[in-house]
């Protein structure tokens, strides 16, 4: 195979692949995936009474990393986590813009840009029952790839392993979830040690709004935004 023909037809796999991680701009394709992703968000919400949606983030020398994870919630008692109620696992959304990301002109998702569509958002909130909730274990990893283990993060001890123990992460680690609503919490942050963890939140970017609203426009009227507080 000559190398002109070689590079031609990677050109063409790099620019379809891109193209598919974009989509296309047909009106009638958009339509119905918010469409389908607006019935997801009801019907999830249905099954616990709400929804939560959160992202993990976390920084370092290269800047912020989207940190893939999830954190658990137990609802609170009395000031304490409450050990006999069902616990919550709260997954991070699938894409987001971190918080300094501006909104992509054309909301292509690239291999730079993690953009999110109305289906992705729709997979991204939890249902969660109402309560009032306090994270009391979060894991995240990133970087991940065939050169490197990546990095990863734990906070807490409430696990499925040895050792295990129920206690709030110190910081902004809890959060109130009214009946019927859907919640998006922004953003949190692990800092400190494994066995003295602090949680940093903020809420979701006004740039992460816009793409929200972009998007899901029939749900986003309904969002609460907010942040887990101390």
């Amino acid at each position: 195979m000559s190398a002109k023909l070689f590079a031609t037809i990677a050109l063409g796999l790099v620019t379809s692949l891109l193209a598919g991680c974009a989509g296309g701009h047909d009106p009638a394709k958009a339509a119905a995936e918010h469409s389908a992703a607006v019935a997801q968000i009801a019907s999830k919400k249905s099954q616990k009474g709400a929804l939560l949606l959160v992202r993990i983030v976390d920084g370092n020398l290269m800047g912020d990393q989207y940190c893939s994870g999830h954190i658990r919630l137990r609802r609170m008692d009395n000031g304490k986590p409450d050990k006999n109620t069902p616990l919550e696992d709260i997954y991070s959304a699938e894409r987001w813009l971190l918080p300094n990301e501006k909104k992509p002109k054309d909301m292509q998702a690239t291999f730079l840009y993690r953009v999110a569509n109305a289906s992705s958002y729709a997979q991204s909130f939890r249902s969660i029952a109402p309560g009032r909730y306090a994270i009391t274990y979060a894991d995240c990893q990133y970087g991940i790839s065939q050169f490197s283990n990546g990095v990863k993060i734990e906070a807490g001890g409430d696990h499925n392993f040895l050792f295990s123990y129920v206690s709030p992460l110190g910081g902004a680690s809890t959060i109130t979830i009214g009946a019927g609503q859907i919640v998006d919490a922004g953003y949190i942050r692990l800092v400190g040690r494994r066995s003295n963890p602090i949680v940093v939140a903020s809420e979701a970017s006004a740039a992460e709004r816009e793409v929200m609203k972009e998007v899901l426009p029939e749900a986003y009227t309904s969002i609460t935004f907010t942040q887990f507080t101390p």
